[in-house]
């Protein structure tokens, strides 16, 4: 009896992600990790201050919020989702617009980058665009 070849299921693991994405994930994770501690610390200053410790509380909640999107956004980087390279994209060109217009050359350069390698063909193409 003959045998009927299958075929092996494709993962897609991490050998199919371009080493750029996984850098630019890492730093979204970094940055996402550092807004969800801020936010924490935030929201505790803000038990010791009383009634003053408004301010404090939706400085937290805020920077919880933007961490918890930014931990979204690291997922859908990491596992190359569309939506991820879009949402990428738009926050860095973004920061591109807001150094230029404030004349922050230092803050243009890292989103700039990120904008141009995220057009690259191989990058778009890893996402399915």
């Amino acid at each position: 009896m003959a045998e009927i070849p299958m075929s092996q299921p494709d993962y897609g693991g991490p050998s199919e992600r371009p080493l750029g994405v996984t850098i630019i994930a890492i730093l979204q994770l970094i940055g996402s990790l550092v807004l969800i501690f801020g936010g924490y610390t935030a929201l505790l200053v803000a038990l010791g201050l009383g009634i003053f410790g408004f301010i404090a509380v939706i400085l937290g909640g805020v920077l919880l919020f933007f961490g918890i999107i930014g931990f979204i956004i690291f997922w859908g980087l990491w596992t190359l989702k569309g939506w991820a390279w879009m949402l990428a994209f738009i926050l860095n060109l973004l920061s591109v617009i807001f150094a230029l217009l404030s004349f922050d050359i230092i803050s243009l350069i890292i989103p700039l980058i990120i904008v141009i390698y995220l057009n690259q063909g191989e990058v778009k193409a890893a996402f399915g665009r």
